[in-house]
Formats: C-alpha cells, sequence, structure tokens
C-alpha cells in the first residue's frame, strides 16, 4: 500500500511540476507569428499555368 501513495505522491508531484512550469512567457511581440509569405498572396501559383 505504500507503494501505491508513493506513486501517487510523485505522480502528483511531476504533474504539478507540469502545470507550473507552462509554456507562456508573457513576453508579448509586435510580429505576428503568421507573417504571410510574398508568395502567398499572388492569385496563381507559380510554374503552373493559369485556366480561364
Amino acid at each position: 500500500m505504500s507503494q501505491l501513495i508513493l506513486h501517487v505522491k510523485l505522480f502528483l508531484l511531476v504533474m504539478s511540476l507540469f502545470i507550473l512550469t507552462g509554456c507562456a512567457t508573457g513576453q508579448d511581440t509586435d510580429m505576428p507569428w503568421n507573417t504571410p509569405q510574398p508568395w502567398e498572396g499572388s492569385p496563381t501559383i507559380p510554374g503552373l499555368p493559369t485556366y480561364q
């Protein structure tokens, strides 16, 4: 029974460390994460013929 309690305590300790060390740092930047590339705004895909 004491092995089970030890494993539960260890599991809770590891889970609490995961929760306390989250990914968010709070350092916001002005640059958006999904900045479109210059070729993404073009109406056609380069190298493919256009059908109209």
